[in-house]
């Protein structure tokens, strides 16, 4: 009795399915674009002016702030992503130790 009493309430008042929470729409992260461009902006022109400490930085700079775009935005898959989350930080970490070098030559050296 108690089986039929409750194959009765489901068909009665069926129970809603939970629903994913449903992620943040990613912005369109202007400001990051603004920086990348800002980054090619100084490489292009002013690689003339740059010794090969500073080319390099702006390079692995560029490179990234477009993998950290590519992160934010890109449709890829765990594995690629790990890939470009690691290559990003590897090379912010490079750019990191140069900007450092960088300032070790001009005041110190």
């Amino acid at each position: 009795m108690s089986k039929q009493y409750k194959k009765l309430q489901q068909k009665l008042h069926p129970k809603e399915k939970k629903a994913a929470p449903k992620e943040k729409p990613v912005g369109k992260d202007y400001i990051l674009l603004a920086v990348i461009g800002f980054i090619a902006v100084m490489t292009i022109f002013g690689w003339e002016y740059m010794n090969n400490i500073s080319r390099a930085m702006y390079v692995l700079l560029g490179i990234s702030m477009s993998c950290n775009y590519v992160q934010r935005h890109g449709k890829l898959s765990e594995e690629k992503m790990v890939y470009v989350a690691r290559i990003g930080l590897v090379t912010i970490a490079i750019a990191v130790a140069l900007f450092l070098v960088s300032l070790y030559y001009q005041f110190f050296a």
